[in-house]
């Protein structure tokens, strides 16, 4: 087997890291075809310079996910690809980096970046002490297909809406992840009917949606963005590890 696997360049855990790593080299990239064996858990070890206990946290992670078939004692095997974007909730990151991680290309669509003063919106009230604002919204599609109306809020004490403007290439949470401004965030998932116009937005088919409400926060706990974002329950699956206490 090659090991010219992708340099590995975050600061996540090491096993993440792989997980994603695998992901990417040998299943997204179309490396191995579903119904391909995976490398053994030997291989895969030499590969990365890692344990067989990392390597099997990666692994376990892939299976979680829905890309691999484990069979004890004989090995691994690659599953055909998951129609919906797929991710556990234990993960701050992008809804482009779930899409992507999917292998599911997401695009945005009517891109509007805006500056707000206080009072100009009502979802900027749960920030303190905060003068302007910029307001993000864009819709996210797939194939053409609307999956996701996304509006975000950030204060001007945590980013301009000028360097905004600048560095949006999708998704807020990338570039407040980007510049070291986003450590953790609190979201709730609520099962909607949307109204007139947020079925509108959906081409008028969507009889009901998932509405995703988060707080986004840095290492001190102050709110750096809000997020509401409406998804198509048929494009998108949430994940959560429940683990037996103690």
């Amino acid at each position: 087997m090659s090991k010219d696997i992708s340099r590995i360049r975050s600061r996540r855990p090491l096993q993440s890291e792989i997980r994603e790593t695998i992901l990417g080299e040998f299943i997204l990239s179309g490396r191995l075809q579903p119904g391909d064996k995976m490398p053994s858990e030997t291989e895969l070890c030499e590969i990365f310079g890692a344990s067989r206990v990392t390597i099997r946290t990666a692994m376990q992670g892939l299976k979680d996910a829905g890309y691999i078939r484990i069979v004890r004692g004989s090995g691994s095997w690659v599953l055909p690809r998951p129609e919906s974007i797929h991710s556990g909730l234990d993960r701050l990151v992008s809804f482009d980096t779930f899409a992507s991680n999917s292998g599911r290309p997401i695009d945005s669509g009517d891109v509007d970046i805006v500056h707000l003063a206080a009072g100009d919106d009502e979802n900027t009230e749960i920030f303190d002490a905060a003068d302007g604002f910029t307001r993000v919204s864009r819709t996210k599609l797939i194939d053409d297909r609307v999956v996701a109306f996304i509006v975000d809020y950030v204060p001007d004490t945590v980013l301009t809406t000028d360097e905004m403007r600048r560095m949006f290439d999708g998704s807020v949470l990338d570039v407040l992840l980007e510049r070291g401004l986003a450590a953790y965030s609190d979201c709730q998932i609520t099962p909607v009917v949307p109204d007139a116009e947020m079925s509108t937005r959906f081409g008028g088919s969507a009889s009901a949606l998932l509405q995703l409400s988060e707080l986004t926060r840095d290492e001190s706990g102050e709110i750096v963005n809000r997020s509401e974002a409406w998804l198509s329950p048929e494009s998108f699956t949430f994940q959560l590890r429940r683990r037996r206490e103690g």
